[in-house]
């Protein structure tokens, strides 16, 4: 009779409709050590995949804190390089402007040092050429004196043979 009574059973439950608190009593016990496997699986794969992220996570956060450190050093020492290099381009424009002054003060000393020697020179040729030109005139008017003398002998002569002339013209006559 047990046999009558699992097939009243089943024709009892077919005439009711299943409920889903059945279908799940069914399914549990067909799937229910596998599902429960799969769920102990799956629960391990979580905690894994949950520990590796955290685990990423935090390597992340360290690297990118290591990065943000580097960054901020080589910010800082780019930033003293940059102001080392301004204060010596300073001090470098300084050097040059101080070297130019002094170049240009000592070419302005030897410009007038330079003038002063052509002044001087031109005041000694000037005074050579007044000197050459005094013993030139003067040498002029002792030759021009000189011939002067010798032009009135000329003369002179000229008359003294033209008197003589006059005088053999009247003797031979």
């Amino acid at each position: 009779m047990p046999r009558n009574a699992a097939l009243r059973a089943k024709e009892k439950n077919q005439d009711s409709a299943p409920t889903a608190d059945d279908v799940d009593k069914i399914r549990d016990i067909i799937f229910g050590g596998q599902m429960r496997e799969y769920a102990s699986r799956f629960e391990q794969l979580e905690k894994s995949v949950v520990d590796r992220i955290d685990r990423l996570s935090r390597d992340m956060e360290k690297r990118l804190d290591q990065l943000t450190q580097r960054l901020a050093t080589e910010k800082e020492e780019r930033k003293n390089a940059i102001a080392t290099s301004r204060s010596q381009l300073r001090d470098l424009e300084k050097a040059i402007k101080s070297k130019i002054a002094e170049t240009d003060d000592r070419v302005s000393a030897e410009v007038d040092e330079l003038h002063g020697v052509l002044e001087e020179g031109q005041q000694e040729l000037t005074s050579l050429i007044g000197k050459a030109r005094n013993e030139l005139e003067k040498s002029l008017e002792s030759e021009t004196a000189r011939l002067e003398r010798y032009k009135l002998a000329s003369k002179d002569l000229a008359q003294m043979f033209t008197e003589v002339a006059r005088t053999l013209k009247q003797d031979s006559k």
